[in-house]
């Protein structure tokens, strides 16, 4: 392919996401190539002492660093956007500690934190509960964290202090802020535009007068903050920003507001002291310009008209006007320009030349006022990184206010946070259902106790449509909030620090890599396996349901014996298997049995029908997390709820009557039959024949 990209387009990772894969020739990574591409391109910053070390920073990573760096480059000159490497001082090297909280994909949707599982709009989402911003650049700082929870205490309490400060100063000075930020226009990314040079007139003005006018205001506003803000990291972001964008002014100074509005980049600086190029070819133009309005004094001679003026029509300038009677007198060497049916409009030789010269130059200083923009936003960008950070900071604020507004209005409380591995939340909420049902259908609180010294594995069991599945996406989802710096829907809530939210929901195929639903089930397990670790919450939601019983059952009892015995993570495990339960025998200080509480109601009309036709039970949902295991699922209930037809369901009744029965007369024989083996008494050997009753059996006791 030589020099050019070779494209390749790949259906990726689970379910149908897709990703465009652009792969370049294998030349662009050879060290050599790579070296001299790299060198050439961070060159010209070796200008100053700070410029030197950047370079011989970068020339001194290692290999496979500069010959990825080295395509990376080249790939974005194919865009004119290579300069967004040009800092090499402000590249981030990437540890192997870990800074956030680890949520993947998977994780992302079955807890609908960027968009809900319906409409994968953001409406029902944890975004959309949290997002009471006033930015667009505070809405994308808050995306950020939503999707990347802290795992440093100090940081997290750093931004509940914060919260805590907004919730109960008494000053207006957070209010005067917040109207502020309300005026602003989308900074971030029109930083971005300058810094690209992309970017016209109006907007280069537009941000660069906003943020001028908010340095203002907010230096007004520092006695108040000093006095009335306990925060530390309120004080210092908004004590910094002041400082961060005083360069701006000095760009506005030199602006010239009605050309930046109206586009004219020929009047648009105001003080042509710095830009010597469009200083002279203005300077040259005026010269021109006086010479043709010099030369209008011979004009009025050689036409004996005293009062002879130019005149303009339709952008045509310098023009002699006469009646079409008085043609006569005007000498043959004048050109025609134009004419009517009373006037016709002469240039005169010297005005044609000089005209000529004129509009050149005009020309001309349209092409130098293009060049000199460029440089100007080529200057400005080298305040681009500076302001980026005061603009980072204007989302902080942000995201603070937004949060501290969602826990006003939810009641939410502060929670602890610690470094030992626990979860205990007393009366806690589902942030999305508790906003979505409003104060006419209230949520049904819950409490949680997970510990790494006591019960750290809850066991979950209860009828279809009980709450099982939204129980435990609410203390996920309290987690994440809590180690997000926000307040928690909750009345209180002590959370240990979790590197990891592990989920496994739902039951999809993916048709892209030809797996079926319980394919995708295992695979999704198997990479939990993998990657939790003892600091971890990991839920799994009825898992094994894919296959046949027996061999779901097994795998669901082997799987959650791996996490309770090895992984030692924090686990949430709602089943419909009964059989799992009795893990809670087996590892009884670990392992909880709890079920979603619920009462059945008789139905008075299968009382009426007697025996011979059966009809599913009435079920009440408690929707309240209870000791124990539920015996049943009550899955009829459900089809009945759904309209399913009344004979199916009489039909669907009886035969889940039959099956039960059959079913607890297998266990009834199971159990005698244990019995009878562990006997020595022959009285009840022979009671038990007696009661057996079985015809065609010989039994021969001893007497």
């Amino acid at each position: 392919m030589g020099n050019s990209l070779k494209f390749q387009f790949f259906l990726f990772s689970s379910r149908d996401d897709r990703i465009r894969v652009e792969r370049m020739d294998n030349t662009y990574f050879e060290y050599s190539h790579a070296f001299q591409a790299v060198t050439e391109f961070y060159a010209k910053e070796v200008a100053d002492s700070r410029g030197s070390q950047s370079f011989s920073g970068v020339i001194n990573l290692e290999k496979p660093v500069i010959c990825s760096l080295a395509a990376i480059i080249r790939y974005l000159k194919e865009f004119n956007l290579e300069k967004m490497l040009s800092k090499p001082e402000h590249f981030k090297q990437l540890s192997s500690g870990m800074e956030f909280m680890r949520i993947n994909g998977t994780t992302l949707r079955n807890l609908e934190i960027l968009q809900n599982q319906t409409d994968m709009k953001t409406r029902g989402s944890l975004l959309w509960v949290l997002d009471h911003t006033k930015t667009s650049f505070g809405r994308r700082q808050l995306k950020k964290w939503v999707t990347r929870p802290l795992l440093k205490l100090r940081d997290i309490n750093g931004r509940l202090d914060a919260i805590a400060d907004v919730l109960h100063s008494e000053s207006s000075v957070f209010e005067q802020i917040e109207n502020h930020l309300r005026k602003l226009p989308d900074v971030e990314r029109g930083l971005g535009s300058i810094y690209h040079k992309k970017c016209s007139t109006q907007e280069f003005f537009l941000i660069v007068k906003s943020l001028s006018h908010l340095k203002s205001e907010l230096q007004a506003l520092m006695p108040a903050v000093n006095s009335h803000v306990q925060s530390d990291l309120l004080r210092t972001l908004i004590l910094e920003i002041p400082e961060l964008l005083s360069p701006v002014e000095h760009y506005l100074k030199i602006l010239n507001e009605q050309a930046a509005k109206v586009g004219d980049k020929t009047e648009l600086f105001k003080d042509l002291s710095g830009f010597p190029l469009i200083k002279k070819r203005k300077d040259e133009i005026q010269e021109v310009t006086q010479s043709i309005q010099m030369h209008l004094q011979e004009l009025r001679k050689i036409l004996k008209l005293p009062s002879l003026q130019y005149v303009t029509v339709s952008g045509q300038e310098f023009m002699i006007e006469m009646k079409n009677s008085a043609v006569s007198c005007i000498p043959a060497d004048w050109v025609k320009v134009g004419s009517t049916k009373a006037v016709s409009r002469f240039h005169p030789p010297f005005i044609v030349e000089n005209y000529r010269r004129l509009n050149q130059l005009r020309e001309q200083l349209v092409l130098d006022c293009g060049a000199e923009w460029l440089d100007f936003l080529e200057n400005f960008g080298e305040h681009y990184h500076t302001l980026c950070k005061a603009v980072n900071y204007l989302a902080t604020v942000d995201c603070i206010f937004s949060l501290a507004k969602v826990a006003k209005q939810g009641n939410y409380c502060r929670p602890t946070l610690q470094e030992e591995k626990k979860i205990i939340i007393k009366n806690g909420r589902h942030p999305m259902i508790d906003v979505l049902l409003g104060e006419q259908d209230q949520f049904v609180p819950n409490s949680t106790s997970l510990s790494q010294d006591s019960e750290r594995v809850m066991i979950i069991t209860g009828p279809n449509m009980g709450g099982k599945s939204s129980y435990i996406k609410q203390v996920a989802l309290v987690a994440i909030m809590a180690q997000i710096g926000s307040y928690v829907p909750a009345e209180e809530a002590t959370i240990g620090i979790v590197d990891a939210i592990f989920t496994r929901m739902g039951a999809a195929d993916n048709i892209y890599q030809g797996r079926s639903t319980f394919m995708e089930e295992l695979t999704d397990t198997a990479e939990i396996i993998r990657k939790a670790t003892p600091q971890s919450l990991v839920i799994l939601d009825e898992l094994g349901r894919g296959t046949s019983t027996h061999d779901g059952i097994a795998i669901a009892y082997a799987t959650l014996e791996h996490f309770i015995r090895d992984v030692k993570s924090l686990t949430l495990f709602v089943t419909h298997y009964p059989p799992v339960c009795e893990l809670e025998k087996c590892y009884p200080e670990q392992v909880g049995n709890y079920h979603m509480g619920f009462l059945v109601n008789e139905d008075e009309s299968q009382q009426e029908s007697g025996d011979s036709e059966q009809v599913p039970d009435s079920v009440t949902f408690l929707y309240q997390i209870t000791r124990g295991i539920a015996a049943r699922s009550y899955g009829l209930n459900v089809a009945k709820l759904a309209d399913v037809p009344g004979e199916i369901l009489k039909k669907a009744a009886q035969k889940s009557k039959e099956l039960e029965g059959l079913v607890n007369l297998r266990r009834k024989r199971l159990k005698c039959f244990a019995d009878v083996w562990m006997t020595h008494d022959v009285k009840v050997l022979h009671t038990w024949t007696e009661e057996l009753g079985t015809e065609g059996v010989q039994t021969s006791l001893p007497h």
